[in-house]
């Protein structure tokens, strides 16, 4: 079996296709060389820290230009003549158009073998050097490394547990009733969230305290130990309680489920909850969340959970829905590309505007009485790499 001890990357905008094969036990260089251009520099970097992490020796080859193609030709020739004598090999996945092009141009009067990363299999298939064996990349790599290799390093990150024991049962009855208790779990929600800061909701109205189907949550909440209800005011033991009822409870309840699909789906390789990032935006750190999300063959997988209402009005494109929606297709073009997907938990239906804008943006929805099927869905939306 090839295996070249050097790996050319061609840095620009597909830091999944240049991590994988160097991280597979099939294919693992010594030596990865980056080749980018200046403003690609920072994004180099980043590759970098993840290789070098990985105990891969990692060299520098500047570009003036990503763009220029006689530019390109001179270093990428230099490179070779310089490197020659190594059993050197071309990642072709990445680069622009140009940097791809030349470099395979080079290598192939150089006759170095050249392999390309499949972007929905994860496929090493082999351009130059055609009879050697196509290579399924090796589900190696981590989510903090995935996502500092895409210019987010990680911040923090939530605990990896679910929905604690004692609150499963509680849990199960919000999933499996999530039509009838839709609007007094909305208001619910809303009380808790007043609480984020003294732990205390502000007092109930007339019509809350005579609201029976809200009465009737609160209690069920109380005899969990989650909340107690006194002097008309809400009132939480503590910060994790009260996310729990602000709706930490479908966040933790995704998460169990997509960490107890690791016995049917062994790719998946790392689950996350609570995950904060960092992205450096012309000199200032952007700060994104994601609730839950997870690896599989080297795929991102980012789930938003949602508890609250979306108050539509007629068919309005700027409703909390799409924003959400937007939010969430930023992410995974930012987060791998074709190498990354997004759902959105919703316990409220969705308009029908949002859900065709969900359509429209390749992100899968799982509301209201879907819920329990949440697991069979998330599986299908896996195993079939649908949107």
């Amino acid at each position: 079996m090839l295996k070249p001890q050097v790996h050319i990357c061609l840095v620009y905008n597909t830091a999944t296709a240049n991590i994988t094969p160097a991280l597979d036990p099939q294919l693992a260089p010594k030596e990865v060389i980056l080749v980018y251009a200046t403003e690609q520099t920072q994004r180099a970097e980043d590759l970098e820290t993840v290789l070098k992490t990985a105990g891969i020796q990692v060299s520098r080859w500047p570009l003036q230009d990503a763009w220029d193609i006689e530019q390109i030709r001179d270093r990428m020739l230099e490179l070779l003549i310089e490197r020659e004598a190594d059993d050197i090999a071309l990642n072709a996945s990445g680069g622009t158009r140009p940097m791809s092009m030349v470099a395979y141009e080079i290598f192939t009067e150089f006759s170095k073998p050249i392999f390309y990363v499949h972007p929905h299999t994860d496929d090493v298939i082999w351009m130059h050097k055609r009879g050697l064996p196509t290579i399924n990349c090796a589900d190696r790599i981590k989510l903090p490394a995935f996502l500092h290799a895409h210019g987010a390093p990680v911040l923090s990150q939530g605990a990896k547990r679910g929905v604690p024991k004692n609150l499963r049962k509680l849990t199960d009855e919000l999933v499996a009733h999530a039509e009838q208790l839709a609007k007094p779990l909305a208001a619910l929600n809303w009380l808790a969230q007043q609480a984020e800061q003294t732990l205390q909701s502000p007092k109930l109205s007339a019509s809350q305290e005579n609201w029976h189907e809200l009465q009737a949550l609160i209690q069920r909440m109380q005899a969990e130990g989650v909340l107690e209800y006194r002097y008309q005011c809400l009132q939480f033991p503590d910060e994790e309680a009260r996310f729990f009822v602000n709706g930490g409870w479908l966040e933790n309840h995704t998460f169990s489920v997509a960490y107890g699909l690791r016995k049917d789906i062994p790719e998946i390789q790392d689950v996350g909850c609570s995950v904060e990032v960092g992205r450096d935006d012309t000199g200032r750190v952007v700060k994104n969340e994601m609730d839950v999300t997870f690896l599989a063959n080297n795929h991102l997988y980012i789930i938003e959970c949602k508890t609250k209402r979306f108050h539509a009005h007629g068919e309005n494109p700027d409703s909390p829905g799409s924003e959400i929606l937007y939010k969430l297709d930023t992410l995974k073009s930012l987060f791998g590309g074709l190498h990354s997907k997004a759902m959105l938990v919703s316990y409220h239906p969705l308009s029908n505007w949002d859900m065709q804008r969900a359509k429209d943006l390749g992100i899968k929805v799982c509301t209201a009485r879907m819920l329990p099927q949440l697991r069979s869905v998330m599986k299908q939306w896996i195993e079939g790499d649908e949107a």
